[in-house]
């Protein structure tokens, strides 16, 4: 089992401790408003959390800076790294914490600079352990122990040291860190402090031998439940249920990956929801979930490895030599930037991508409106110009009373195809329920000779379907009843409306004498107008076996 996530998780908890030393050494009151983001940049529960405070550092950084507050400028430094380093950003945490260093250069040697410097020192050694360079992790941490100054701070170092050999599997050396660490704790006053250190002791001793560790394992569990810190009960969890997992116990290895998947989900950190949940498939009884499991293990350790490639070594601890690397520092800067203007490239492709889809589908739905208004507008001028000035010839002639009936009939019948291919055509108010649109609709093709049946029509929320669907809908129905009426001479007609999901079906049926199938205009209409919404309609007819069409949208 590779605990990737609790490894992350000791980290977190490892930061958050550690910067108890910057806030002591700023010694400075700070607003309700910090305060609040700075719980939000140490101790974020969600990708939320951490965007909120990025926000309002970067953008109070810059006003800092233009005032010449150093100190301050220094203190949002060391919060913007931190929730860079959470957010995986390495490099970018990397350049925070290499400015602050180099604004500390400029400040005379004090308490406050030595613990503000060693806590920088803290987070990059955890930033080069996330990036597999263990080297470069072990110095830091070296240098920081150099200028330690209290049992507390020695003992964090320590610690962090044996995380360091423990995740490279240099169990010797974790177990001599973790001793120094251990033999340190009757000075310590915080539990927390001595929870964490006495949890990862029990840990390293159980990898060497899996007959030790248990008891200060139980024991720094009880210290966290005694003080009710939820994120590091969870920590103390995830290392039992990986060592009953090694002793084969599946039982307690599964009832303590439950706690955890518990607390993660009353804590709402995906990280920690993701390791417990990878806890339950290692106990789980299915070849393939544990299967996945390695795999995915596999291919997250081999991209965090890649991720060494590109980092900035830019700043030795305490001196960092900086002619020795300028060289060394330059190509990889260059590398950077490469990197940086693949990156920026991409991102332009996609957005272009992306843009060109959301105009060709605002441009389509453009399209399809003018089509709806101009028929609408058609409608209207063929009954304002063309059908009333049938009616009033018909008026007229009525009124003079002239015999010539055959006229007349043919007057009338003028004016009704005017009427039909108006209403055909006309515009659907939105103030009208569309169902009571679609029921007058079918009402008018119901007559002595022909019985249509509608079902499920009321199962359809109509009004959260966007009107060009519905006056899309409105019109292939009214096409094909027409088409009914003109050429299936169906005696009855069933039409079913079902929802699924999100997406509505209708099924159209009718009686009629069928045929072999041809799209003349009318069908083709009523396919354009459903692919022209992103539906699709199928037909099916044969002689003397009605009519049948899908439509799905």
């Amino acid at each position: 089992m590779k605990p990737i996530y609790a490894l992350f998780a000791f980290f977190l908890i490892t930061v958050t401790i550690a910067f108890t030393n910057v806030e002591s050494a700023f010694g400075q009151q700070v607003s309700d408003s910090l305060n609040y983001y700075k719980t939000l940049a140490l101790k974020p529960q969600n990708a939320t959390d951490l965007i909120k405070s990025e926000n309002y550092f970067n953008k109070n950084y810059e006003k800092v800076v233009k005032t010449g507050d150093i100190n301050i400028a220094i203190r949002y430094l060391y919060y913007m790294a931190s929730i860079a380093y959470k957010k995986g950003e390495y490099i970018k945490s990397e350049e925070m914490a290499v400015k602050a260093l180099n604004h500390l250069d400029t400040l005379k040697s004090s308490n406050y600079t030595i613990s503000t410097r060693k806590s920088f020192y803290n987070l990059l050694g955890l930033m080069y352990s996330e990036q597999q360079n263990q080297q470069k992790a072990i110095e830091l941490y070296s240098n920081a122990l150099k200028i330690s100054e209290s049992p507390s701070d020695s003992a964090k170092i320590y610690n962090n040291l044996s995380v360091v050999y423990k995740a490279f599997d240099d169990l010797d050396n974790a177990q001599k860190e973790i001793r120094k660490a251990y033999n340190l704790i009757p000075r310590i006053t915080d539990t927390i402090t001595q929870a964490l250190i006495i949890d990862n002791y029990g840990v390293i001793e159980s990898k060497i031998s899996t007959a030790n560790g248990i008891n200060a394992m139980n024991k720094a569990l009880e210290l966290r439940e005694s003080v009710n810190d939820t994120s590091t009960i969870y920590t103390s969890y995830a290392h039992l249920a990986e060592y009953y997992y090694r002793l084969n116990n599946v039982e307690e290895s599964k009832k303590y990956a439950l706690k955890s998947l518990e607390l993660a989900e009353i804590i709402n950190s995906d990280a920690y929801k993701n390791d417990a949940l990878g806890l339950l498939v290692d106990v789980s009884d299915d070849a393939y979930a544990r299967a996945y499991k390695k795999l995915n293990d596999s291919l997250y350790a081999s991209e965090k490895e890649s991720l060494n490639t590109f980092a900035l070594l830019k700043y030795d601890n305490s001196e960092y030599k900086r002619k020795a690397l300028q060289s060394q520092l330059e190509k990889e800067q260059q590398e950077s930037r490469t990197v940086y203007a693949i990156l920026i490239a991409s991102f332009i492709a996609l957005g272009s991508i992306f843009i060109y889809f959301i105009l060709k589908a605002k441009h389509k739905k453009e399209n399809l409106q003018q089509v709806f208004d101009t028929e609408s507008r058609i409608s209207k001028q063929i009954h304002d110009e063309v059908a009333n000035g049938v009616f009033q010839v018909m008026s007229k002639l009525e009124n003079q009373e002239v015999k010539n009936e055959v006229l007349l009939n043919d007057l009338h019948d003028l004016y009704y195809k005017t009427r039909d291919i108006s209403k055909k055509h006309s515009d659907l108010s939105t103030e009208y329920p569309f169902k009571d649109h679609l029921d007058e609709l079918i009402e008018s093709f119901n007559d002595n000779a022909t019985s249509v049946i509608i079902k499920g029509m009321s199962e359809v929320s109509w009004d959260h379907v966007p009107q060009l669907k519905r006056v899309a809908i409105y019109r292939v129905l009214q096409e094909l009843l027409i088409n009914m009426k003109k050429h299936s001479f169906a005696s009855l007609v069933v039409i079913m409306f079902k929802k699924e999901n999100n997406k509505i079906r209708i099924n159209y049926s009718d009686n009629g004498v069928g045929s072999e199938l041809k799209k003349g205009v009318g069908l083709q209409n009523t396919e354009n107008r459903i692919q022209s919404i992103n539906g699709s309609i199928t037909f099916e007819t044969n002689p003397n076996k009605g009519f049948k069409v899908k439509i799905t949208i």
